[in-house]
């Protein structure tokens, strides 16, 4: 009997529950106002069939390896959340890197960072500054 009164109390309250969760707080500004969310020129370059995404990323132990050393770098260094948000793709020890950086010190920095690592033979560096 507990077991259905119980029950029925949750039942009852889901829907305030729902209502609750749904209501921003009067202070809250909807997260577009200041954001650029129109990014269909970068869907149209990633496109390409000769662009390379991350499902182009190789998954032999080596690549894997060298695509986690550079995020890890890329996440430990204070960078912006474009520039920690790049793609990373690795086939074959060749390393392709894209995406928008805030910054051209940003920029400069990975490179650097990236050229430094052991196991790369070659680096195409797509980055653009924002």
């Amino acid at each position: 009997m507990k077991k259905c009164l119980i029950l029925a109390a949750c039942l009852m309250c889901t829907p305030y529950f729902a209502i609750a969760a749904n209501e921003l707080p009067t202070t809250a500004k909807p997260m577009t106002q200041n954001m650029d969310v129109n990014n269909t020129g970068i869907n149209k370059r990633d496109r390409d069939d000769h662009a390379l995404t991350p499902m182009d990323q190789m998954n032999n132990m080596s690549d894997l390896k060298i695509t986690q050393e550079i995020r890890q770098a890329v996440m430990k260094d204070e960078f912006s959340m474009d520039a920690k948000n790049i793609k990373i793709i690795t086939r074959n020890g060749m390393v392709t890197l894209r995406g928008p950086v805030k910054t051209r010190a940003e920029l400069a920095k990975i490179s650097t960072m990236v050229k430094a690592m052991p196991g790369i033979k070659s680096i195409d560096n797509q980055l653009q500054v924002k």
